[in-house]
């Protein structure tokens, strides 16, 4: 029976610990920071350490110059006994400090605040060119490379928040996959879902013949243009990934450039695939084969990076290029560096829930823990 209760117990205690460990990476990944730049103080940590070990070691040449410690310590008038632990009030409270100064937000405020950002409608090519497995990273495909680029993009938003994403997939036809939203969460789900094996059947041409091609950037642009907001011009980009191999080879990319201009939204372009070998297009039932034509074998298709399409529709929109080529493209930082600078929009008919600033629970921890180490330096 006792041991029974003794295996209950430690089950207990093993489970609780489990469920703790898991509140924490929960807690951890809820928080977010309203100037993470400010984390990188931490770097100085050690640095100062050193700097400190160094200075305790001078003390101590200098008191051993003196006298034998243990003479020192009778003469001192208030000799105090020694509390090591108060030694670490200090450091926590630089850290508590930095933390704060950070802007840590976690939960929802009681006040809804404003939106400002900007909106970035990205575009992702899920035509059979996507398919290619050119990458530098082993077997991955194109259109993998394109889904952890959404990814990053994503996450570069979140950490300040106010940014709205939405998302459009392209094959024969577009297709609105996520309107513009700040929910961050729900964008990552719906991304992380895309398999270029297994395109959205409304992205597949059908049995409509007016659909002539399985790359038709030129509508994916314009339906890209249309799930905009029109209230806010000025705050409003395009991001296309695509390879930009369109067998019909026909320019209709310059449809997609007539219809940014009108609105005046700029479009980035970032280029997937080796931009000089061809590769061959593997499906589940084997290699990717052209039509035949008359009297001749059905030739196997190739593709590669088109890079001129790209460049041409990033320069006539006042957008840029991003040659990713066979590295995932880093649209994280592209992001923060080349978009979130320029001006933003300011939503607020439709006040957004922000989440709660909880730094002056760290500015207070701060100054008591300050105020602890200087009592112990009195």
């Amino acid at each position: 029976m006792s041991n029974s209760l003794a295996t209950v117990a430690i089950l207990g205690v093993e489970s609780g610990l489990s469920g703790l460990a898991t509140d924490v990476v929960v807690f951890c990944g809820a928080t977010r920071f309203a100037r993470p730049e400010v984390l990188a103080l931490f770097a100085l940590f050690p640095v100062l350490a050193l700097a400190d070990r160094y200075a305790a070691v001078r003390r101590r040449r200098a008191g051993n110059a003196i006298g034998r410690p243990a003479a020192l310590v009778a003469l001192r008038t208030h000799p105090r006994p020694g509390r090591r632990w108060i030694g670490a009030a200090y450091p926590l409270g630089w850290v508590a400090l930095i933390l704060g100064l950070a802007g840590p937000r976690w939960g929802a405020s009681d006040e809804p605040g404003v939106a400002v950002g900007r909106d970035i409608v990205v575009v992702v090519d899920l035509s059979r060119s996507m398919l290619a497995k050119d990458m530098a990273a082993g077997d991955d495909a194109r259109w993998q490379a394109a889904r952890d680029a959404v990814l990053d993009l994503t996450d570069a938003a979140g950490r300040r928040g106010g940014h709205r994403i939405g998302v459009v997939v392209f094959a024969a036809k577009p297709l609105l996959l996520v309107p513009l939203t700040t929910d961050y969460d729900h964008i990552r789900a719906v991304v992380a879902d895309l398999d270029g094996r297994h395109p959205p059947p409304e992205c597949r041409p059908g049995a409509d013949p007016a659909v002539v091609s399985g790359t038709r950037i030129g509508a994916a642009l314009a339906a890209a243009v249309a799930a905009h907001d029109p209230r806010f011009p000025g705050s409003q980009d395009i991001i296309l990934l695509s390879d930009g191999d369109d067998p019909r080879d026909d320019r209709e990319w310059r449809r997609g450039i007539d219809a940014a201009r009108a609105a005046d939204i700029p479009v980035h372009t970032v280029g997937i695939g080796h931009p000089d070998a061809e590769t061959v297009i593997l499906l589940d039932d084997g290699f990717l084969e052209a039509p035949p034509k008359a009297d001749q074998p059905p030739d196997v298709v190739r593709t590669k990076l088109r890079e001129e399409p790209l460049t041409q529709i990033a320069a006539e929109t006042r957008g840029q290029y991003l040659p990713a080529r066979r590295d995932v493209p880093p649209l994280g930082e592209f992001f923060r560096t080349r978009i979130e600078p320029y001006p933003s929009r300011v939503f607020g008919d439709d006040a957004l829930p922000q989440p709660k600033d909880r730094y002056a629970w760290f500015l207070a921890v701060a100054l008591v823990l300050f105020g602890v180490g200087w009592l112990r330096a009195k």
